[in-house]
């Protein structure tokens, strides 16, 4: 017999370990599912934004006076916002990429799109984008909260992985070992190894990246009030800058309108032609510390991008050195490529979108496994059985629906989504004094709303927007 590479774990330590493993998974399981299932389909972002406003123009090219002009426009549409917040200070404008051909001017919650001249195009305003990204995010939890909330669950979910993988000491001698033909407990179970074992490595990696993302929040908020006065930006600066390193680039002195914005556009264009501009921000827009920088996407690189500085007259200074300054930089700006799949283009999506699948589908294997077995001894939780089957097909089915409903009626998607988890929630407990209707009724009627709520997506863009594409 073939000796496995894995450790050989004593029995005692195993047992110990499926005890941790099951209480964890129990205690996390409903919102390790919300974040991963959100976080598979949020892989697609770009083309959700796209489907859900398929009417604003697109483009992939676009010259310096036309982006000028938009960077211009959305800043005078800025100033004139009085509605905007206290900490809405700068202005990003993106321009258009292979990914993303469009070009949308936006701050705080506002979102303008340009046409290919310069010329505002409309509303680009992506709620339902937000709503979906916002989820996976911090749960629509008050953000800096909800991200550590989330960072939280992903040490969880790191611990379930390690604790998993320690615990299956035929882990890799088992990888192709499927059972399709068997039922209850054991299908559930080789499904819930299996996909434990082939996604173990980007499991791992999400999770980590995830965390780190998380952390930074949690850590600069620590730092931020304990040792800064309450300036959680402060500890941000070694990555992404110090306003006193912008002054000396500025000399201390204001942007100088729109021909700075056009000088700062043609130079960087000029001086890496190689590296197509991301997207141009004015900070600290209308105060006496107002400053242009530009980042552009380095070839062949994790990092999101470079950021270049100018002075006051557009004029190039120089650059953070995002891409190749100290590795921890390079570290922290390569994250979020990493952990979103963002790099690669659509080979690269479609893998963390099937990865991803496969590990939202492992967790609902995995409660499924501890529901399944505890009926088996004798001690049924019929209540807990039918939540978690309207909870793994529901989630999805709102999402879904949120999307139906709000787009001709520009309802608030999140009011909508989380209506119906309650909704979904206290009818599954209602129901029970109707019905006594076995697990396996439960799912084919939840697959069933499931089907039928996807379906309305297209139905309800089509009625919109008079298509079921992005355009």
């Amino acid at each position: 017999m073939a000796r496995s590479i894995w450790p050989k774990s004593p029995p005692a330590f195993v047992r110990r370990l499926l005890a941790g493993h099951k209480v964890l998974g129990l205690a996390l399981g409903g919102i390790l599912y919300l974040i991963c299932l959100t976080g598979w389909i949020g892989v697609y972002y770009v083309e959700v934004e796209r489907w859900e406003r398929p009417n604003l123009p697109e483009f992939t090219t676009v010259s310096p006076e036309a982006a000028a002009l938009a960077v211009s426009d959305s800043r005078r549409a800025m100033l004139a916002d009085t509605h905007r917040g206290p900490l809405d200070t700068d202005l990003f404008v993106g321009l258009p990429t292979e990914a993303m051909p469009r070009m949308v001017g936006g701050w705080g919650h506002e979102a303008r799109a340009y046409d290919a001249i310069g010329a505002y195009a409309g509303d680009a305003s992506h709620d339902l984008t937000h709503f979906l990204t916002e989820l996976h995010y911090y749960l629509h939890l008050p953000e800096t909260f909800g991200m550590i909330v989330v960072c939280l669950f992903g040490v969880g979910m790191m611990a379930l992985l390690i604790g998993g993988a320690l615990a299956h000491p035929r882990m890799f001698r088992d990888a192709f070992s499927l059972r399709p033909r068997k039922e209850g407990q054991l299908a559930r179970v080789d499904v819930h190894n299996r996909l434990g074992t082939w996604t173990l490595p980007f499991a791992l990696a999400i999770t980590l990246t995830g965390t780190m993302i998380g952390l930074a929040q949690l850590m600069a908020l620590a730092l931020g009030t304990f040792a800064y006065d309450g300036n959680v930006l402060k500890p941000y600066e070694p990555i992404f800058g110090a306003q006193s390193e912008i002054e000396a680039a500025t000399g201390g002195r204001v942007l100088q309108g729109d021909p700075a914005i056009l000088k700062a556009i043609q130079q960087i264009r000029t001086a890496q032609p190689e590296q197509p501009i991301s997207f141009i921000a004015v900070h600290m827009v209308g105060t006496p510390q107002e400053s242009i920088e530009i980042t552009t996407k380095p070839p062949h690189r994790l990092v999101y991008g470079e950021t270049w500085r100018f002075d006051a007259d557009g004029n190039l200074v120089g650059s953070h050195n995002m891409s190749d300054g100290p590795a921890g930089r390079q570290v922290a700006a390569s994250v979020y490529s990493l952990h979103f799949g963002d790099f690669g283009g659509q080979p690269v999506k479609f893998v963390y979108a099937l990865l991803g699948l496969a590990l939202t589908v492992m967790i609902a294997a995995g409660m499924d496994i501890w529901l399944v077995k505890s009926a088996s001894k004798g001690r049924p939780r019929p209540a807990l059985h039918r939540l978690w089957i309207v909870l793994v097909y529901g989630a999805p089915a709102a999402i879904a629906l949120t999307f139906a409903a709000a787009m001709p009626t520009g309802l608030n998607p999140v009011i909508l989504f989380w209506s119906q988890m309650v909704i979904l929630g206290v009818g599954s407990l209602a129901s029970m004094r109707l019905t006594d209707a076995p697990a396996a009724e439960t799912s084919r009627w939840m697959r069933f709303v499931l089907g039928v709520s996807v379906l309305a997506m297209p139905a309800s863009h089509l009625l919109v927007y008079g298509s079921t594409t992005q355009a």
